[in-house]
């Protein structure tokens, strides 16, 4: 699977079981610009693809996953001393612990917490 990387078109990178992810998409499709959604209840990320997100996003990977929410805690409950390929696997096989939905257009990369933001990051 590629990514999008040109300024016509954007990839959306989220979880339809969640409220952010569905309006988030709601927003993209309203624009006009072509829209790849990648709803990670249908479809899985190899740990390289998650590996290559985090590092177009300067971040660790371990700061793509929420930790505190009660669903990370309840199914892995604390976790420490983690290396990244421990997140990785983590990630990979359980995509719905991901913070929030990623989107790509061109070379610009963000995650987005809040479905207007995505008006904005497509400006």
């Amino acid at each position: 699977m590629i990514f999008t990387n040109t300024n016509k078109e954007i990839t959306l990178i989220y979880n339809s079981e969640e409220h952010v992810g569905r309006q988030m998409l709601a927003n993209a499709l309203s624009e006009k610009i072509t829209v790849h959604d990648i709803d990670l209840k249908h479809i899985k990320l190899t740990p390289t693809q998650w590996a290559s997100l985090a590092s177009q996003l300067n971040t660790d990977i371990s700061n793509l996953i929420d930790t505190k929410s009660p669903h990370f805690l309840k199914k892995f409950g604390q976790v420490e001393d983690l290396t990244s390929q421990d997140w990785l696997s983590l990630l990979a096989h359980n995509p719905d612990i991901l913070k929030a939905p990623i989107v790509l257009k061109g070379s610009k990369i963000s995650m987005l917490t809040d479905p207007e933001d995505l008006l904005y990051f497509l400006k």
